[in-house]
């Protein structure tokens, strides 16, 4: 079950005789896969620069994926010894690696942008190409108005890459249970959205495998999150010192008047007037909540194999939980806010914005239009042309292969434009932060 795959192996391709083998290739696959590597190059909090210190989406994910191991190493000794222990640690490493990979530039301030340019312009541009909706389009439209990075990482991996992982390492990366085209009710996980339509056969066959899923969570996502969230609790503020835009004095006054006394004796503990002071507050702080985790996990174990279980691990009212809870506020309230951190999300809220309107032109064409651009040799064909080759040859032909055969879809000229957005969309929220701003740069004629 656990080495099950989307696509079985070509015959000529030997396929791992054993669970553990196949979440094995799986790691080779997602260490060397492009969206890995992509991550190097977008924003944690602060803009990235030359003080390699400063936290990537790489830098932190690599220490989301050392804390999910940790906790899946707390978590086995009680499980017994039916788990498959190796396969367990692999599958959590994994999912922690990858839990980042679908963030559009600039993080969760770019869903925000993506969102509101989706909204504004697509039933607009839908009309100039397609025109009046089948029954099934508003069910669509909502499906690509609500992007999110969790979903855009199912269909990374799955629908872009073609990585053909096994399917209990994609559903430890769905930490929600509603599809984008599904409105959301008062059941588990529906605070967002977990996949899009174009993924629906890929999570059809998960839920077939592991019915949990159907109204809960893999068990492995809750670990996923917990390592999330526990490490950029201090990581942020880490960064907000070193970056000089926080001072530990700052920090330390606001601390020591309104935090628990479980944290004020952490901080005291660890010497802050001593070099090293943030590697040892964070370990102290860290070695609570493993423990704190793996009793949460073990104690819910029998909700969560059944996806009864209804909360996150850490939303308990424990000292350890509740330290984490007002690190992450206080960076929201003092750091966030920061003319430093605005004025990278200003620079992305214009790029992309940019960028997306710049590309629009190619979602108000018909199909007819839009396949023929290659021929085209009036001015704006020419143009629209050069915009066409600036979209990556692997998604057009994700692309060209959804667009003609994709199931559940009703109407094959709305499937076509559902898909052109969603080339447009994989396009942009590929890209890194750097990229986009170079990207607009040249769309606004500023470089060659």
């Amino acid at each position: 079950m656990l080495g099950e795959r989307w696509l079985p192996r070509p015959e000529s391709e030997a396929e791992p005789d054993t669970p553990l083998a196949a979440i094995e290739a799986d790691r080779c696959r997602i260490v060397q896969c492009s969206p890995v590597r992509r991550l190097q190059q977008k924003t944690q909090v602060f803009p990235l620069d030359v003080k390699a210190s400063v936290r990537s989406r790489l830098t932190h994910s690599l220490e989301v994926k050392e804390t999910g191991r940790q906790l899946a190493l707390r978590v086995l000794p009680g499980l017994g010894d039916e788990v498959d222990k190796e396969a367990f640690v692999s599958l959590v490493e994994m999912a922690c690696l990858l839990h980042d990979v679908g963030n559009p530039p600039f993080g969760h301030f770019g869903e925000v942008v993506m969102i509101d340019w989706l909204g504004t312009r697509l039933p607009s541009l839908f009309r100039k190409a397609v025109g009046k909706g089948s029954r099934q389009w508003p069910m669509l439209m909502a499906d690509l108005q609500q992007f999110e990075g969790n979903a855009q990482s199912l269909r990374l991996l799955h629908s872009l890459q073609d990585l053909n992982l096994t399917l209990s390492q994609l559903a430890a990366l769905q930490k929600y249970v509603r599809g984008a085209y599904q409105r959301r009710t008062d059941g588990r996980w529906q605070q967002k959205p977990g996949h899009f339509f174009s993924e629906r056969p890929l999570v059809q066959q998960i839920r077939a495998r592991f019915p949990i899923t159907t109204r809960g969570r893999y068990p492995l996502t809750f670990l996923m999150e917990a390592a999330d969230d526990m490490a950029y609790g201090v990581a942020d503020l880490e960064d907000a010192v070193d970056r000089g835009v926080l001072s530990l004095a700052e920090l330390e006054l606001a601390l020591l008047g309104e935090a628990n006394e479980y944290l004020q004796t952490r901080w005291q503990q660890s010497r802050v007037s001593e070099p090293g002071f943030f590697s040892r507050f964070r370990q102290s702080i860290n070695e609570d909540l493993l423990t704190l985790v793996g009793e949460q996990y073990l104690l819910h174990h029998a909700a969560i194999l059944d996806g009864s279980h209804d909360a996150a691990l850490l939303a308990v009212e424990q000292a350890p939980a509740q330290a984490l809870q007002w690190l992450k506020a206080f960076a929201h309230r003092r750091v966030f806010n920061r003319r430093e951190v605005e004025a990278l999300e200003l620079s992305g809220f214009a790029a992309l914005k940019g960028v997306l309107e710049a590309f629009a032109p190619l979602l108000a064409l018909s199909e007819q239009e839009f396949t023929s651009l290659e021929s085209r040799q009036d001015a704006n064909g020419l143009v629209l042309r050069r915009l066409y080759h600036r979209l990556p040859p692997r998604h057009l032909a994700a692309y060209r292969r959804d667009s003609r055969s994709a199931a559940f879809f009703e109407n094959a000229q709305e499937r076509e434009w559902y898909f052109r957005v969603r080339l447009l969309l994989d396009f942009v929220s590929g890209m890194t932060d750097t990229y986009v701003l170079e990207e607009y740069r040249l769309l606004c004629g500023y470089q060659g």
